[in-house]
Parts: C-alpha cells; sequence; structure tokens
C-alpha cells in the first residue's frame, strides 16, 4: 500500500479525565519509530481497544486515497456496572456530504462485524458533522445508533450495557477524512437512585408550604 496506517496507542491521564484512553490512527508514509499498530480494515479481525471509566478517545483517518479504500474497525468492552452513555464526534476535518448522503458507520454486538451485510448489526447510520454554533463538532453519533439501523439490523434502545462491541467507520467518497469520537463511559445509576431522589425533592416541597 502506498499509504500506511498506523496506530499510535497509549494510556493518558490527561485527556479529558482520569483512565481516558486516547488512540490514533492517521495515514502516513513515514511511521515514527515506537509502538505503532495498523488500526485494522477487517471485520473478523478489528483492533482491541482498551477502555475505561470515563471519555476514551479514538482519532483516525479513513476515506479513499486514490489506490485503497480505507476503513476503521476497533472492538471494545464495557466492564459489568458500567454503560456507554454518549458516543459524541468531537472534531472533523476533510469532506462533509449533504444529507441524505454521510459517512457510513456500524455497531456490532461481539468482538467481530460483518461487512458484507447488516443483518446481524445492532446498528448502523450515515452521519454528517454538525456544529453547535461555535464551530465545534457537536454530533451524538450515539442518538443516530439508537435510531437506527438505517440499512437493516437488529436495533437496540437506551446506552450501551456490559459486554464486548465493535464499531466500523468507513467514507467511500475519494477524499481522506479525520475525525476524532469520543466514547464516554459511566457508572450504571443504581435502581432505587432515581426513586429517592424524586422522594427527596417531594419532602423538599411538602417543607417550604406555606402554613394557611
Amino acid at each position: 500500500m502506498i499509504y500506511l496506517r498506523h496506530l499510535f496507542f497509549g494510556l493518558t491521564l490527561a485527556v479529558f479525565a482520569t483512565g481516558a484512553v486516547r488512540a490514533n490512527d492517521l495515514f502516513n508514509n513515514n511511521p515514527l519509530p515506537g509502538s505503532l499498530i495498523d488500526l485494522s480494515d477487517d471485520g473478523n479481525a478489528p483492533t482491541f481497544l482498551t477502555f475505561s471509566d470515563g471519555h476514551n478517545i479514538v482519532e483516525g483517518s479513513m476515506g479513499w486515497d486514490g489506490f485503497t479504500l480505507d476503513a476503521d474497525i476497533w472492538t471494545f468492552t464495557v466492564a459489568a456496572g458500567y454503560e456507554v452513555s454518549e458516543i459524541r464526534l468531537v472534531s472533523y476535518n476533510g469532506s462533509n456530504p449533504v444529507a441524505p448522503n454521510g459517512h457510513w458507520m456500524a455497531l456490532a454486538a461481539g468482538n467481530t462485524i460483518d461487512t458484507t451485510q447488516s443483518v446481524n448489526h445492532l446498528s448502523n447510520a450515515l452521519w454528517t458533522e454538525e456544529t453547535d454554533g461555535l464551530g465545534n463538532s457537536n454530533t451524538n453519533l450515539l442518538a443516530l445508533l439508537q435510531n437506527g439501523p438505517e440499512f437493516g439490523g437488529i436495533g437496540f434502545s437506551g446506552n450501551l450495557q456490559a459486554g464486548d462491541y465493535t464499531f466500523w467507520v468507513q467514507e467511500a467518497s475519494s477524499f481522506v477524512n479525520q475525525y476524532c469520537i469520543d466514547f464516554v463511559i459511566t457508572p450504571v445509576p443504581e435502581p432505587g437512585s432515581a426513586l429517592l431522589m424524586g422522594m427527596a425533592s417531594f419532602l423538599c416541597l411538602r417543607r417550604r408550604r406555606p402554613r394557611k
């Protein structure tokens, strides 16, 4: 391949929160020395990324460089007692298709994903970059997946609970697109917490009622 894709993978405590993970995968003609791992484009052998409580950043490049169609596929595990509460596009640099066109993403349960058909995907969707008015990316990828699948699949609702998942992003246009995606993993709220908060609010309201 003329363009090599590499992944610089490391644990860092200064990304957004303690225990965050940052993974980098970019088209690169001149690989730097060190621990470089190719971010997989094989749905049967995705790159495994260790996600932990907090913000887990995945940065990459995907697209068609004129010679190779690049896809990025990775697997991660959500530990017992935790859930993926947000998947947010942090930044994006490249061509941005106009709806109904978009960039491809898909999610599957387990440590593989079928790249030939979508019947076993938990969800899939086409996404484009949105901004918050200040030029910052603000696309809620988890919401798009919850509203899917757009192209056949199982479907799911709510947050992603404990288990193994495989995520796939790809761009079929003749551009190279750089992205940064944040997977936010948080503790699952205890079943009684919402009820207790409701009771506390009720008691506060009773105490504040003026006497007749």
